[in-house]
């Protein structure tokens, strides 16, 4: 079985009537659910899953809307529970997590944040109201104020997900990103500037929409295994809690 063998819907997608466990998810999620998935049909053969991904924020806007959906993986709690304190979802749980770092070019001189923040480099982040520049805003704060000052004299873009902000560095419109420590994991020719060991993982959060095929349940429940566990290790995410609900 390959990945093409999954359908892959578009952002703008709402889902389809085809009884396919129908899945809303974080786009740095993108390059490591398709495998997950894959692993969870060898023992699931019947089941069909359809990944819809874009920032979390929209996704649960659409959700909110109406948007089909059986599962939803939000990039951070918050997201999550806005769905949940609308009774739209249940069981929030931690499946995986990552940490924010800051992305440059591999041949770029600066080694550290402090020496970034005193380069005239151009630095792309998420809007705050989004995951990755949620924890961006986090992170600044924990910095010494000179260097914070210096790296938010250079921010030239506010994206509306982590893929956007990668999409910049990766196209030349930038100097550096605040992006996922897995984005520059998989990502050729980029190499990671660490932030303060005090700024928190983040947290991605998975829960039941109401109504959900049954089916969307066990494949919650794999995604705490330890096949799924190893992968989202292997692609450079952090190991979850198992059955922890989420704060």
């Amino acid at each position: 079985m390959t990945l093409a063998l999954f359908v892959v819907a578009s952002a703008a997608s709402c889902g389809g009537d085809d009884g396919a466990i129908e899945v809303a998810a974080a786009s740095s999620l993108r390059h490591v659910l398709p495998r997950i998935v894959e692993d969870f049909r060898r023992g699931h053969p019947e089941a069909q899953v359809e990944l819809r991904f874009n920032g979390s924020q929209l996704l649960a806007t659409q959700i909110e809307e109406g948007a089909d959906a059986d599962l939803f993986i939000s990039a951070n709690a918050l997201q999550a529970a806005r769905l949940v304190d609308a009774d739209l979802a249940r069981l929030p749980t931690v499946v995986t997590a990552n940490r924010l770092v800051v992305a440059v070019a591999e041949d770029t001189p600066w080694q550290s944040i402090a020496e970034l923040a005193a380069a005239e480099a151009t630095i792309a982040v998420g809007s705050p109201s989004v995951p990755v520049g949620a924890l961006t805003v986090i992170a600044l704060a924990q910095l010494d104020p000179e260097v914070r000052g210096g790296l938010l004299r250079h921010v030239v873009t506010e994206d509306p997900s982590v893929r956007v902000v990668l999409s910049r560095l990766e196209l030349g419109e930038v100097h550096a990103a605040f992006v996922y420590h897995s984005d520059v994991a998989i990502t050729r020719g980029l190499r990671a500037l660490a932030l303060p060991q005090t700024v928190p993982p983040n947290e991605y959060v998975a829960v039941l929409i109401a109504g959900a095929d049954p089916r969307a349940e066990q494949l919650l429940t794999f995604l705490l295994g330890p096949d799924a566990q190893g992968l989202f290790q292997a692609a450079s995410f952090l190991p979850a809690v198992a059955g922890v609900e989420a704060r």
